[in-house]
Order: structure tokens, then sequence, then C-alpha cells
């Protein structure tokens, strides 16, 4: 089961899990915002989708325009929250939806909704998109969870009962986007299907056109069951490079482009009649110990190295505010973010007090001395994204003033995350991680995923983490059905990283999008698919 990615790596489509409600998206109170109906809106992208279909690609294209076109039984809001889409309600064991062992989800469709052609949507495409999914002549791109899945049953036309053959706690993960039966089910090659160019959905915006490189046209689904969108068509326009979409976005040729790059951070605040959104994101910065090292074998050490970084300063003076401090491994945003007591920021007394415990003391340099060995060591950190080479030096500085030696050692990307990390060759290493479709972490914190011989050098447990209670609480954590008691068990392993400090969580990163002020609703969302999620409720301000 995919876990959580090192950011080096491609991120996909990933999707939050939130508390399970009942809420629904509401449209906006058209009393309260004075939206015009109507109106072309440009989107700026630097990326083009290989195909329209997001069950066959893992490009952040696909999934961006996928959200346009197609519905999912569920959705994450922009609180990471979970909502019914296609669903009635979300399935939970407290509403009936769940088993009591987890093995059977019942989702109830909702009645009268419409593919974009007209046929009625029914129970019967959802089983057909697993079965689309779990075909082995389809190039999907995973069928992870789906293949834990028994059967898909269909009592009735608006009834879908999923029963796994086990359980697999983030069900509600599945089924993000939904196919049309009657539109696929008797192609000869559904990787070559035309539909993949030109899909039908139940979305809010219908395919129109597409000009390769340049840009892809939606309009308007008007039989969409939330209501008309505001707006009459969507531009999905290409432009390869970042600074061209700056300079489109300040001749008034684009209204919104997102993934703005730190480096053009204030460039895009001196933008006249353009608002600069920074939103919160699922990664994580964060410094590792190699727990294996004399140095760190001393929690009261490591737990002093935390107290004397301020993390609040990291962001307000490197990251320009564009970051959060982070606490522990799940972020603000997730269902399973404990909202712990965060520590002083910078505390030099903490530290000092700390260090003298674990029989550390001042040497003649202002170094910290024990038994002739000084309080130093290497931070390393791979080349390529400047803030974090500036956080690794203020990290240093601040450590520096507490009487810690840091040397921070810049690293080639591929050395560092292919040798470096993967053979625990560090003392300390700064990187960062991005929070996947569920909150599971075995894969960083048991101690059966420490990469060595005796593994096959498998699992992203680089510190190097051994802890029985932990190893403990993460398997709990995936065999646990009722959604609350997950929760205890993941609050506590957040209280368990507190307390062992085997990483130091830094800060979750921010995203910086650009909006004209005309547009109306911009929220962008909490996962890295892109800020589609409300996109019917996008529009214009009326003029005044």
């Amino acid at each position: 089961m995919r876990k959580l990615m090192i950011l080096l790596l491609t991120l996909v489509i990933v999707v939050i899990a939130g508390c399970s409600s009942k809420e629904d998206l509401v449209p906006p109170d058209k009393k309260k915002l004075t939206i015009q109906q109507g109106g072309q809106l440009k989107f700026g992208s630097m990326n083009e989708p290989n195909t329209l279909n997001p069950l066959l690609s893992d490009l952040l294209a696909t999934a961006e325009v996928g959200k346009l076109i197609f519905s999912g039984l569920v959705v994450t809001g922009d609180k990471g929250q979970w909502v019914p889409d296609l669903a009635v309600d979300v399935p939970t064991t407290a509403n009936g939806g769940v088993s009591p062992d987890g093995r059977t989800v019942t989702y109830h469709l909702r009645q009268g909704v419409t593919w974009q052609d007209g046929a009625p949507f029914t129970a019967d495409d959802v089983k057909f998109t697993w079965q689309f999914i779990m075909n082995r002549k389809v190039n999907v791109v995973s069928r992870e969870g789906y293949d834990r899945i028994g059967s898909v049953e269909t009592p009735d036309k608006y009834t879908v009962v999923i029963k796994f053959r086990d359980f697999y706690a983030p069900y509600l993960t599945l089924f993000d986007t939904i196919l049309p039966k009657h539109l696929l089910e008797n192609e000869s090659d559904l990787n070559k299907a035309s539909f993949n160019r030109a899909p039908i959905g139940t979305g809010p915006f219908k395919f129109k056109d597409w000009q390769v490189a340049e840009s892809i046209v939606f309009e308007a689904n008007q039989n969409y069951y939330r209501g008309k969108p505001y707006l009459n068509s969507f531009v999905y326009k290409i432009v390869p490079e970042q600074g061209l979409l700056l300079t489109q976005l300040k001749a008034g040729e684009l209204d919104v482009v997102s993934n703005i790059a730190f480096s053009n951070l204030e460039q895009v605040k001196g933008i006249d009649g353009v608002r600069t959104v920074i939103a919160p994101t699922m990664v994580w910065e964060h410094m590792d110990f190699n727990l294996d090292n004399d140095l760190f074998q001393d929690p009261r050490v490591r737990k002093a190295i935390d107290a004397a970084i301020d993390r609040q300063a990291i962001v307000s003076n490197v990251l320009k505010g564009v970051a959060s401090p982070a606490y522990g491994d799940q972020s603000p945003l997730s269902w399973a973010y404990n909202p712990m007591q965060q520590p002083p920021a910078g505390d030099v007394n903490a530290t000092r007090e700390l260090l003298a415990q674990a029989g550390w003391n001042p040497g003649p340099d202002g170094i910290m001395v024990k038994d002739k060995k000084r309080l130093a060591f290497t931070l390393a950190v791979p080349m390529g994204n400047k803030q974090r080479e500036q956080t690794a030096q203020k990290i240093a500085e601040q450590l520096k003033e507490v009487g810690i030696a840091v040397e921070v050692r810049p690293l080639d990307a591929q050395l560092f995350f292919n040798d470096v990390l993967k053979n625990r060759r560090f003392e300390t290493a700064l990187y960062a991680w991005v929070a996947g479709i569920d909150p599971d972490n075995r894969n960083l914190w048991s101690s059966r995923n420490i990469p060595g011989r005796t593994n096959g050098g498998e699992g992203q447990n680089y510190p190097g983490w051994r802890n029985p209670e932990v190893d403990k609480l993460t398997e709990l954590g995936v065999q646990t059905v009722d959604i609350t008691a997950r929760k205890d068990v993941y609050f506590r392993i957040q209280d368990l990283i507190r307390e062992d400090c085997p990483v130091i969580p830094l800060y979750f990163r921010g995203n910086i999008d650009a909006v004209k002020d005309s547009v109306a609703n911009y929220q962008p969302g909490p996962t890295p698919a892109g800020s589609f999620w409300n996109v019917w409720q996008w529009g214009f301000t009326a003029a005044k």
C-alpha cells in the first residue's frame, strides 16, 4: 500500500482522509455574494494532461481537469473533511454505512443525477468503474485498495454494497472518479478509447475542445446536479514557463495561476488587481536523527535540540510566512491531527537544562562537551531547494547559540535520497515528506521498516526508531474500524514523537496561488490534486 512518499518523487493524486461527515458542499449564498452569472475563466498551468481519464494518469494536470469533468462518491472540502458527492452521505459505522468489522461499506446514491449526455447515473456505473480498474488489460495508475475488494453488489439502482476481503482502513479514498458504463462497456481497447481524450462525466463542466500545447476548453454543465456553475466556460491554458504565466497574468490574459514558485512571491504581490492566496499543504519538512549515532542515544539530547529550534522564526524569516510550524507528523488539515500543546519557540533555558541533565556542559569554545566529546554533528541536506538550505543554515545558527555545533552538508539530491538516506549514512538529515492518502504511518515509524539487511533495505524509518508501543500502535491503526478510535491511536503516536523525539517536525509548506481580485469563491484545496474541488462555485464579481 502506498504510504508517504519522499518529496523528490513525482506527486500524483493524493486524497486526504478527513473526519466523516454528512455535511454537503452547499452552493454559496447568492444574497451575500454579488457574483454575475456567466463569463469565461482562464486558468494558467505549466503542465498539460496526457489523457483526460484520471484513472489512466498520474499527472497533476490530469487530476485537475478530471475534477471539472468527473465526480466521485465522496470528496474532500477545503478543510480536508469528507463530504458526499454522488453519494447521499458519507458511510460510517455510526450511520450504519460501515459494518462493525469494516468489511462491508454501503453507499446510497443520489437520484436524478445524469451523465453529461443525458443518460442516468446509477449503481451500475460504480460497479463498472471497479471492473475497469481491476481489468488487467487496462493501464490504470493503481489498483491499491480496489484489489482488496471481493465484490461490488448493486441491490438496486441507487445502492452500492462494497465487500472487502479484509478491512481496508482508507476505504473512503476509493471511487473518487466514476466512469460511465454505457459509454465504455463495449470498447475493445479501453486504453485507446476516444473517451479518454473527449470524456463525458457527471461533473460541473463538459469537455469542448483540446488544442495540444495551447489550451483545453470546457463549458458549463447545464444539468449539473448541484446547479449550473456560475461560469459559462473554463479554459485550462497551457503555458510552459512560469515567467510567461506571470507575464500573461499581469496583462490580464489569465485569471488564476496556481503553484507559484517561492522565488516569484514578491513579484506576484506587486501585480495590481491580483491577490496572493497562500494555502496550507500536507508537505512537512523535518530533521531526522540517526538514532544509532552515539550522540543521539539519550532522548534528552534530542529534545534539547528540538527546544532550541525556533520554528516560527524560520517560517517568518526564511519562508516569508509561506508555511506553518509543525509539531507532529500529521497536518492540521487531517482528521488525525493531534492539537497538542505547542512547545515554546527557541527555549534556550529548556535546552541548557536538558543538556545539563544529560551530562553536557560548555567547553572552552562554548560548545557543549561530555567525556571530552563535543556536541557537534553534520546536517545533510539535498541540494535544489534554496529555502530548505537556508532553513538548515538557520538551524545551525540557532543551535550554535546554545553550544551545539552543526555543519550543514548540501548533497546531490540523488545521492541524498538513494544512498545517504536509504543506507542511513547520516548523522542528521533535513528533507520533506508528503502526507499520503491516510494517516497510516507504519512505513515511517515501525521498527520493521528500518531499512537494512534484515528487510532487504525496504522501509522509510530512516532515523531507526525502535519503540515497542509505536510498533503496536501503527498496526492497530490500520486494524481499527471506528474512526474515533483510530484517531486516538494516531494522537498517541504523535505524543510519542514528542516524547521520544526521533525526528524534529519543522513546518508544513504553504502553496502560493495568484488570483484576480474579480474572481469570487476561489478556495484552494488542501490536497496536491489541485484546487478545483468547488469549481462550480467560482465566478466573477458583478460590476458595481
